[in-house]
C-alpha cells in the first residue's frame, strides 16, 4: 500500500492511515458497469449532500455521507441554548411556493407536514409609526392577483404606485439573463426606471433583502430580477411565504436521515475531511478524515462550503482555476435574536419592520403552536446583511433590538423581556452581487471523478435551501452521466 506525506486543512502533517473502500463492491467490475454497484462518497452533510445522496441512492449507488459536526443539516440546524434550556434554530429559515424542489424533498422525506405554506401570499408590513401595510394575493390571474395589495399598500403614495406599476412592466418584460443585468446592480436598474429611494426602500427592498441576504444596492440586476419574475410574478402562489413548524432539527435533518438510513446510504457523522487525495492523472484516489485514515469510492461529491473547500487539496490543486474561482466569491452575515416576553406583544405569524434594524420578526409561539408557554411569548428577529452588527457585542445589541421592539410594538412597552439569546451567522450566504454568477462553478471539476455540491454552485437560484436541493440533484446526475477510467 502506497505511503505518503499528506497535508491537512489545518497545513499539518496527516499520519498516513489505512486505505478503506467505502461499500466495497461484490466483484471487480469497472465503476458504472453493470457488474457491480458504483460506489459515491459525499463529504458534506447539508442540504446539498443529503439530496446528493438521496439521488444517488435512488439510482442505486452505494453511498456513503459524511459530516463534520454531530448531525446532519448543515448551515439548517437548532441545537439548545444552554441557560435558557430552550431548543432554538441556527437562524429563521423560510421558503416559498417556488421552491418547487425544495418542497418536493420534504415531501420524499416525510417531513412536508412540518412546514407550512401560506395557501396565499399575506405579509404584515409595518414602519416605525406602527402604520400597517399589507402584501398580498387574491385568486386572479397574474400578475392581476396582486392588485388589490397594490392599490391598498399604505406604504406607498398614488404617484408612486403609478411609477411602480411601470416598473412591474419593465421586469415583466425584461430578459434578466442579458449580460448587461449580470455587471449591474438593481438598485441601478431600479433608478434607472424612474424608482425613487422610497419606492426601492418601502417595496422593492423588502422583497429582495431577506431573499437575497443583502442590500438591494448591492445585488446584480438579474439576481434582483429572478426574485420578482420567479417569485412574485410567476403565479399565485409562487411567492407564498413557508416556515417549519419544528425546530430544524426534527423538520429536516432528522427526517431525511431516516429516509436516507431507509435508501441504504451509510451515514458518517462526527467526521471530518482533512484532504482529498488527487492522483498524476487529475483523479481522486482517496479523501483523508480526521483520523488520518484514507477512504475509497469510484465517485466523490464535495459538498462543503466554497470556503472550506480549497483547505482540502494539496498546494498544486490549490492553484487549479476551480480554486481560484471560488475565491472570487463573497458571504453575507445573518444575525438572529431570539425574545421571550411574559406576555404577547405582536398578533401576526411573522411581519416585516421598514428602516429598521428589526426587518423579519417572527412569532415563534404562534409557528411552533407552542401551549406550554401560557402567557409569554418568544419571538425570532432575523437580520440579514448584518455587517453592521456582526462583530458589535451580544449584550449590545440585543439591546438594541429590544429598543426598537418598544417603537415598533406597542405591546413591548407594557411587557417584561424575560430573555435574549443572540445567534450570529457570519458566512450565512453567498453574495449575488454583480460578477458573481461568473464564479459559480457546475458541479463538474477537472477531476473527472469529483463533483461539487453547495447552494453557492450554479442553479441559478440565490444562496437558499432551494438551491442547495438543486445543486445536490445536479451533483448527482453530473456523476450518473459521467465516464472516467
Amino acid at each position: 500500500m502506497e505511503q505518503r506525506r499528506q497535508v491537512g486543512a489545518d497545513g499539518q502533517s496527516l499520519a498516513p492511515g489505512p486505505v478503506v473502500e467505502v461499500n466495497p463492491p461484490c466483484d471487480g467490475g469497472a465503476p458504472g458497469s453493470s457488474s457491480r454497484r458504483s460506489s459515491a462518497l459525499v463529504f458534506g452533510g447539508g442540504l446539498a449532500g443529503i439530496a446528493a445522496a438521496k439521488r444517488l441512492a435512488e439510482a442505486g449507488w452505494q453511498v456513503t455521507l459524511l459530516e463534520a459536526r454531530a448531525s446532519l443539516g448543515g448551515r439548517v440546524f437548532s441545537f439548545r441554548e444552554p441557560q435558557s434550556g430552550r431548543v432554538l434554530d441556527n437562524g429563521q429559515h423560510i421558503i416559498v411556493g417556488a421552491c418547487a424542489n425544495m418542497i418536493a424533498f420534504l415531501e420524499a422525506i416525510g417531513a412536508r407536514h412540518l412546514w407550512h405554506l401560506q395557501p396565499q401570499l399575506d405579509v404584515a408590513v409595518y414602519d416605525r409609526r406602527q402604520r400597517l401595510g399589507r402584501l398580498y394575493g387574491v385568486s386572479a390571474p397574474t400578475p392581476i392577483h396582486l392588485l388589490p395589495a397594490f392599490l391598498t399598500y399604505s406604504h406607498l403614495r398614488w404617484l408612486e404606485k403609478v411609477k411602480a406599476a411601470r416598473a412591474i412592466v419593465s421586469m415583466m418584460r425584461v430578459n434578466r439573463r442579458a449580460p448587461e443585468l449580470e455587471s449591474m446592480t438593481f438598485y441601478d436598474w431600479l433608478k434607472a426606471r424612474g424608482q425613487p429611494d422610497r419606492i426601492i426602500a418601502n417595496l422593492w427592498n423588502v422583497l429582495i433583502e431577506g431573499t437575497l441576504n443583502d442590500n438591494i444596492r448591492e445585488v446584480s440586476a438579474s439576481m434582483g430580477l429572478m426574485i420578482i419574475q420567479d417569485g412574485l410574478l410567476a403565479g399565485q402562489r409562487t411567492i407564498n411565504v413557508g416556515y417549519p413548524t419544528a425546530p430544524l432539527n426534527d423538520a429536516l435533518a432528522r427526517p431525511a436521515r431516516d429516509h436516507l438510513e431507509k435508501l441504504g446510504v451509510k451515514i458518517i457523522t462526527g467526521c471530518p475531511v482533512r484532504c482529498v487525495n488527487i492522483d498524476s492523472n487529475r483523479h481522486v484516489e482517496s479523501i483523508t478524515i480526521g483520523d488520518g485514515s484514507r477512504l475509497q469510492a469510484d465517485a466523490y461529491v464535495s459538498a462543503v462550503p466554497f470556503w472550506t473547500l480549497p483547505k482540502l487539496f494539496s498546494g498544486s490543486m490549490a492553484e487549479k482555476s476551480m480554486v481560484r474561482q471560488l475565491s472570487n466569491l463573497q458571504t453575507s452575515p445573518i444575525v438572529n435574536v431570539y425574545l421571550q416576553y411574559d406576555q404577547p406583544v405582536m398578533a401576526h405569524d411573522f411581519c416585516y419592520v421598514l428602516n429598521s434594524p428589526l426587518q423579519w420578526v417572527f412569532n415563534s409561539t404562534f409557528i411552533y403552536g407552542d401551549r406550554m408557554q401560557e402567557n409569554q411569548q418568544s419571538l425570532s428577529v432575523s437580520v440579514s446583511a448584518a455587517w453592521e452588527y456582526i462583530d458589535v457585542e451580544r449584550s449590545r445589541f440585543a439591546d438594541t433590538i429590544t429598543h426598537e421592539m418598544l417603537a415598533a410594538f406597542p405591546k413591548a412597552r407594557d411587557a417584561t423581556l424575560l430573555d435574549a439569546v443572540v445567534v450570529k451567522q457570519r458566512n450565512a450566504t453567498f453574495r449575488c452581487i454583480p460578477g458573481a454568477n461568473g464564479h459559480r462553478p457546475g458541479p463538474r471539476t477537472e477531476s473527472p471523478n469529483l463533483f461539487l455540491a453547495g447552494e453557492w454552485t450554479n442553479t441559478g437560484w440565490p444562496s437558499t435551501m432551494e438551491s442547495a436541493v438543486i445543486s445536490g440533484y445536479n451533483a448527482a446526475e453530473a456523476v450518473m452521466s459521467s465516464e472516467w477510467d
